[in-house]
């Protein structure tokens, strides 16, 4: 894959890794948290008949960090702003995990940008009840001050990072060696992370169901669903009760965990491809 810059309105640069040309169906796609772009390329081979490009979002990859606080709802402001960078009137969305809720919401926030809306491991935005927000915003501020005063040593080798990451999410160690070797920097003889220390504080707010609801219901595009058999449990109580928020939607299931497009790309790009009617 071809390597890229965009810049945005506010000046932060968005790396990305692009295959395919400009003229095939233009399939934009947003990682999950703390991967980066690194994580399509396994897919990327299998998605010929699209322009893929593949963004870092900010504070991952080599994209650059953000001057203020990850917030979710700052994520639809990012996105807007790479897509008007890239000079796209319309798309085809894809997202896994985190990436999932971002154009969930983006889709319904913008229903005229977004051609398609292809959801991996994830069914809409975040939410929670109203009796837990004193103490969300009480954890997430604690959070914070752990972040500020946490130092990372680093890793004396890609493998080390690999088996690190490897401890702390649901990743094969093949996904995450690609994926580590996006997010490392060498400094003196250890190996740091790119990715910004802050991504790993606390949300102080989510929105309620209803807000989500809302959301998913002003999704004016055809949407597509697709849950890792091994992946993440609660998605499917998450689909009994959400997908009637969706004027169009198609759920498909695919052997593998909550990084199924890596290990299991040929049977993702295959789902991907029928339902945007590209196979």
């Amino acid at each position: 894959m071809r390597e890229g810059q965009l810049r945005l309105a506010d000046g932060r640069l968005i790396a990305y890794l692009e295959s395919g040309q400009p003229g095939q169906p233009l399939l934009l796609a947003l990682h999950g948290w703390l991967d980066n772009a690194a994580s399509f390329l396994p897919l990327a081979p299998h998605l010929a008949g699209f322009h893929l490009i593949c963004v870092d979002l900010p504070g991952h990859g080599q994209s650059d960090h953000k001057s203020s606080p990850y917030v979710f709802i700052d994520w639809l402001d990012d996105l807007h702003q790479i897509i008007d960078a890239g000079g796209w009137q319309q798309i085809n969305l894809l997202g896994h995990s985190l990436g999932a809720l971002i154009a969930s919401a983006y889709a319904g926030v913008f229903p005229d940008r977004v051609a398609r809306l292809i959801m991996l491991e994830g069914l809409g935005p975040l939410s929670q009840s109203d009796d837990v927000v004193p103490e969300q915003i009480r954890r997430a501020i604690l959070n914070r001050s752990r972040t500020r005063e946490r130092a990372s040593q680093g890793f004396t080798s890609l493998e080390e990072a690999v088996a690190a990451r490897c401890k702390v999410a649901d990743i094969s160690p093949e996904a995450a060696r690609l994926i580590c070797a996006r997010q490392l920097v060498a400094r003196a003889t250890r190996l740091h992370w790119r990715s910004d220390p802050r991504l790993r504080d606390l949300s102080p707010l989510r929105m309620s169901e209803g807000q989500a609801r809302a959301l998913m219901a002003a999704i004016a595009c055809p949407v597509l669903f697709i849950q890792g058999e091994q992946g993440f449990a609660q998605l499917t109580a998450q689909w009994q009760a959400r997908q009637g928020c969706f004027a169009d939607i198609q759920r498909r299931w695919v052997a593998g965990n909550h990084h199924f497009h890596m290990d299991n790309p040929v049977q993702t790009a295959v789902a991907i491809e029928k339902f945007c009617q590209i196979r």
